[in-house]
């Protein structure tokens, strides 16, 4: 999101390419864009980035969103989806999208015209996977489902916001994407820098950052301190060694230098105990019906004894 200058946090194509050159050479391989990032100049860069090196990569985009004000310019329908496709095709100079993302709900559009549009799009060769962001995980679990029944192309994976900071996805949309064998990709797992102690891309006034995350940052750098690492490590390890799910941070960055020293801080990941002492931080509290059935009082009613078959994904009560 940050390649391109449409906003003043964004960079320029020759530092977004660094960006990728210094991530490949360190194994990395997908990269996530949006046609209504810097206004489609994100896709042109990746896409040149991505020439003659497409076989090694894993492009990433997304449908719904749109710039122009008209009923019919965006959303989750049909239209959008096969005009986004074909826009972002050409911006990226590539025959198929590795991975295609609904970007949020509309509240609107059919599951199965959903559904239906991508496995055309998939049977056509202009898709390979096809995933759902920012979506209330009723909405995703019956899109699972509707797939695997009617046997046309599955929901791979979701996208969320997740981080230390904010954690409301792990009620149900990971044991959502657990159950079903999801990948999570995670965005803003730094909370836009709030996180890395100052490190934003997108240079946020700290009165501009919610209390809440500002107190669990506190929490983290002194946590980091006390470990003798960073806390952008702290905060990105958690994440990726969580064990709600399959989770993946999608990290930003406005120049290589900063990203090589986000990579590098993870070369040595924390002790289980600090990552332990992370995960306490900020716990989300129990929602029902999960602090009911996961009470000792029924857990003994249902299975014998309270300790039997308590699910890791829920805090136990």
């Amino acid at each position: 999101m940050t390649f391109g200058e449409a906003k003043a946090w964004g960079t320029t194509a020759d530092e977004a390419e660094a960006i990728m050159a210094a991530y490949v050479e360190r194994g990395g391989t997908t990269i996530d864009t949006a046609p209504n990032y810097a206004g489609g100049t994100s896709e042109e860069i990746v896409g040149r980035f991505a020439h003659g090196r497409r076989d090694e990569l894993v492009l990433s985009t997304k449908y719904t969103a749109s710039a122009l004000a008209h009923p019919l310019a965006g959303g989750n329908s049909r239209r959008s989806m096969v005009g986004s496709v074909e826009a972002s095709l050409t911006r990226l100079g590539t025959d198929r999208i590795d991975l295609l993302w609904l970007h949020f709900w509309d509240c609107t559009t059919p599951l199965d015209e959903i559904l239906r549009a991508a496995d055309d799009l998939c049977r056509a060769g202009k898709i390979l996977y096809f995933g759902l962001s920012d979506t209330p995980a009723w909405v995703a679990s019956r899109a699972v489902t509707m797939a695997e029944l009617t046997r046309i192309v599955p929901v791979a994976a979701l996208q969320m916001e997740y981080s230390v900071a904010v954690r409301d996805v792990e009620h149900e949309l990971l044991p959502l994407a657990a159950a079903c064998d999801l990948g999570v990709f995670c965005w803003g797992p730094l909370a836009a820098g709030a996180l890395a102690r100052g490190e934003s891309p997108q240079r946020r006034k700290v009165s501009s950052i919610p209390a809440q995350i500002t107190q669990v940052a506190t929490r983290l750098g002194e946590l980091a301190d006390r470990e003798q690492i960073s806390a952008r490590a702290l905060a990105l390890s958690w994440l990726t060694h969580s064990t709600r799910a399959s989770c993946f941070p999608i990290i930003g960055a406005r120049t290589a230098g900063q990203l090589i020293a986000t990579l590098d801080d993870l070369v040595s990941p924390p002790s289980a105990d600090a990552l332990a002492a992370c995960d306490a931080i900020a716990p989300p509290a129990a929602l029902f019906p999960e602090r009911l059935i996961q009470s000792s009082y029924l857990r003994r009613l249902a299975l014998g004894a309270p300790d039997r078959f308590v699910s890791p994904l829920f805090p136990r009560n």
